[in-house]
C-alpha cells in the first residue's frame, strides 16, 4: 500500500462507482479535497490554489477563473450512491459534495464543510485507491479522467469487464456516443493516449461482441513502466488545444471522429478545420452535415458545412423532420435561395 503523501488523493471504489457529473475543474477539486481530508473532528477546510498551482504542466493563466467558475457549479450539487440491502435490493442514496463551498477570490483560496455522513463514507471504505493527482489534474479530457479513477479501482485485479450501455452511463456519456465509432475515439482512445502516456497505469481493452456488434468491454490494467508524465504532458495538452493551422497527424482523433461522420472523403486538415469551427461540439458537426446534405449542387461540401456552423443553418420548418439534435429554435432558412447563393461559393 502506497503511503498517503502531500499531494495524494484517496477515491473509494464506491464513489467513482457513483453516478455524479463534473467538470474538469470541478473534477479537480475534488482530487485536491480527497488530498486534503484527514481522519480528524475538522469538518471545515481550505484549499490554496498557490499549494496545486505547480502541479498543473499546463498553461496556468486561467487556473483562479476556473476554478472559481468550478466551484460556483458546485454549490448544492451531489452524486447518488448506488447500494444493495440485505434482501439484495438496490438502495439509492443522495449526498451533497459539501455542506458549504466559497472561492474567495481575494485569496485565491477555496473553503469547504464537508458533511459528517460523507466525510464517514470516504474515511470508512475499506477500499482505497491511491494516486498522485499531478496525473488526473493534466488529462484534458474529462473522460480521461473518469476512465483513470475507475481503472485505478481494478488495479490490483488487473482486468474489468463492462456492459458497453452500462459503461457508457457510468462514464456519463451523451447520448450521440451510442454510436460505437464516437465512444472508442473520444472516450477509449483518448483516455488510453493520455493515460498510458501521462500516469502511474496503462491499460488496453478487448471489444466482445454479439455478431458484429460490439456489446462489451475487456479492460487489462497494469502499472504503467513508461511514464511520461513529466516532460510530455504539456507538449500533447497543446497540440489538443491548438486552432487550425495544427499538423493534422497530431490531431488524429479529431480527425478521425469528423471522417466518421462525414459519408464523403475528405481531407485530415479540412476534418480539423470542421472540428475547431464547432469548437468540437459533434452533435453541431452532425446537425449541419445533415443540413447540408439536403442542398443540391454543393460544389465545395467542407466550405458550405463551415459556413452552415458559423452562421447557424437550421431545416426550415416543415421541409424536413428534425431530430432530436436540432430541437431547439434556430433561424430558418430559404433553402432555394441558399442553393443559388452555393452554387456560385468559393472557399
Amino acid at each position: 500500500m502506497i503511503k498517503k503523501g502531500k499531494h495524494i488523493a484517496v477515491r473509494p471504489n464506491e464513489l467513482i462507482e457513483a453516478r455524479y457529473n463534473l467538470s474538469v475543474s470541478q473534477n479537480d477539486i475534488m482530487d485536491m479535497v480527497l488530498a486534503k481530508i484527514e481522519d480528524d473532528n475538522n469538518y471545515l477546510y481550505e484549499l490554496n490554489i498557490n499549494d496545486y498551482k505547480h502541479l498543473y504542466k499546463t498553461d496556468t493563466s486561467n487556473i483562479y477563473r476556473n476554478l472559481e467558475k468550478a466551484t460556483k457549479g458546485m454549490e448544492g450539487t451531489g452524486f447518488y450512491l448506488l447500494t444493495n440491502n440485505d434482501k439484495g435490493v438496490e438502495k439509492e442514496t443522495f449526498f451533497v459534495w459539501f455542506a458549504s463551498i466559497e472561492y474567495v477570490r481575494s485569496e485565491g483560496k477555496i473553503t469547504f464543510e464537508i458533511g459528517t455522513k460523507l466525510k464517514g463514507l470516504l474515511l470508512e471504505m475499506k477500499k482505497r485507491i491511491y494516486y498522485k493527482i499531478e496525473y488526473p489534474i493534466n488529462f484534458t479530457s474529462i473522460y480521461s479522467k473518469r476512465v483513470y479513477y475507475y481503472l485505478k479501482s481494478f488495479e490490483d485485479t488487473g482486468w474489468r469487464i463492462d456492459n458497453l450501455d452500462i459503461l457508457r452511463k457510468k462514464l456519463q456519456c451523451p447520448k450521440s456516443y451510442e454510436k460505437y465509432s464516437f465512444f472508442r475515439i473520444k472516450v477509449l482512445d483518448m483516455a488510453m493516449k493520455e493515460i498510458n502516456n501521462f500516469s502511474d497505469i496503462s491499460f488496453n481493452f478487448e471489444e466482445t461482441k454479439i455478431g458484429r456488434k460490439v456489446t462489451g468491454i475487456k479492460f487489462i490494467i497494469k502499472q504503467n513502466q513508461n511514464n511520461k508524465a513529466r516532460n510530455e504532458i504539456a507538449a500533447t495538452s497543446t497540440v489538443l488545444r491548438e486552432e487550425v493551422g495544427i499538423q493534422p497527424q497530431k490531431n488524429i482523433d479529431n480527425i478521425k471522429l469528423v471522417k466518421a461522420i462525414i459519408s464523403e472523403d475528405i481531407k485530415d486538415l479540412e476534418a480539423i478545420k470542421i472540428f475547431n469551427i464547432a469548437s468540437g461540439d459533434i452533435n453541431i458537426i452532425i446537425e449541419k452535415y445533415n443540413i447540408v446534405r439536403q442542398l443540391n449542387n454543393v460544389k465545395n461540401l467542407v466550405g458550405t458545412v463551415i459556413t452552415a456552423i458559423k452562421e447557424d443553418w437550421s431545416f426550415p420548418k416543415g421541409k424536413i423532420k428534425v431530430g432530436t439534435f436540432n430541437d431547439y429554435e434556430q433561424r430558418s432558412y430559404d433553402f432555394i435561395e441558399l442553393e443559388k447563393k452555393l452554387l456560385g461559393w468559393e472557399n
